[in-house]
């Protein structure tokens, strides 16, 4: 797994601008495609139709390496089908989104989504952002990731779509396993993370709930169609993304604290009640925006003390606590949270 966001971002964005600045015999290097944002943030915001039953859909349980095409690119992602999995009947859905200069196959593997999914009876999505030579044309291979508005990567550099991407995304998925409308949901870690606040910000009728890892709400303007619950984790000691908020990013934005991106969606939501301690393990606690409008609409911060860039209970990365096991968490918080 690679943590080298900082420096990559950094000594990729030099190589770029310092390529396309000069000239050639094959002439400029390649700029990002114009009109990448989509036609509108919100636009792709409409609640799926609700589904009893599927029909003719003849995928298997399995792991499975798919593309869809859009904006003249080939997009690709990985699912899991859970063992069990029944293709006629309506299926929960988690996406997880990789951090900066990571994958699908290395998201797959820190999340643990897919062994949990076997037991748990949903699909798990791992879709892949773009990288520098994909947008650019040149650059570090190594620096895929998604346009989470303050981070991260050649995806914010370039304002790629990627929401429409996932629009994309979930209308392919649509056509090969049978998920269900109103329990599809979002986790991401790091720039993934701050891509699923974009969801939530953005596509609040196609994602129930969101759990972002490590990750902040990065768009200024959000104004989501319904409240979104939120379950947010972060070491308190993250050297990457500062638990407290800041302005490190290169050609970042800055972005808020863990505390106050949680807060905002519990102000959207309505939260009036006072702050619940819902967990606590060790150096984990978690504490929750209560009195909700509904009740389930909470927004959870859960603080590792001491944590650093890490997923909560994979203690092999980064040193992280064995105190709380961030799939787990989110699972549990899922399940009892489908779309209104």
């Amino acid at each position: 797994m690679r943590l080298r966001l900082l420096a990559l971002v950094a000594s990729s964005l030099l190589m770029t601008t310092a390529a396309c600045d000069s000239t050639s015999d094959e002439g400029p290097a390649p700029s990002p495609d114009a009109g990448t944002q989509g036609p509108g943030p919100t636009e792709g915001d409409v609640a799926p139709a609700d589904r009893t039953a599927c029909a003719g859909l003849t995928v298997a349980a399995g792991t499975y390496d798919w593309t869809v095409e859009h904006d003249g690119r080939t997009r690709a992602y990985r699912v899991h089908v859970p063992t069990g999995y029944d293709a006629t009947r309506p299926t929960p859905v988690v996406f997880s989104f990789h951090g900066f200069g990571s994958n699908e196959v290395e998201q797959e593997a820190l999340s643990a989504f897919s062994t949990l999914g076997d037991t748990e009876g949903f699909i798990s999505v791992y879709p892949r952002g773009l990288n520098f030579p994909e947008i650019f044309g040149q650059g570090e291979p190594d620096s895929r990731g998604w346009n989470g508005v303050a981070c991260c990567g050649p995806a914010q550099v370039a304002n790629v779509d990627d929401v429409g991407f996932v629009d994309a995304l979930l209308a392919d998925l649509d056509t090969r396993v049978c998920t269900d409308p109103r329990r599809v949901f979002a986790s991401g870690f790091s720039n993934g993370g701050f891509f699923s606040y974009r969801l939530a910000c953005e596509r609040a009728q196609r994602f129930a709930a969101i759990a972002p890892v490590a990750g902040m709400q990065g768009l200024a303007d959000c104004a989501p169609s319904r409240p979104v619950p939120v379950l947010h984790f972060h070491g308190s000691d993250d050297p990457t993304i500062l638990y407290g908020g800041g302005n490190n990013i290169p050609a970042g934005r800055p972005y808020p604290s863990a505390a106050e991106s949680v807060r905002r969606f519990a102000e959207r939501n309505g939260c009036t009640g006072p702050d619940q301690q819902t967990y606590q393990q060790g150096n984990a606690t978690c504490v929750a925006a209560t009195g909700c409008t509904p009740e389930s609409a909470s927004a959870v911060l859960c603080t590792v003390l001491g944590g650093k860039h890490s997923w909560p209970g994979q203690t092999a990365y980064n040193e992280d606590t064995a105190d709380v096991n961030a799939t787990q968490e989110m699972w549990r918080f899922f399940q009892a949270r489908p779309r209104p």
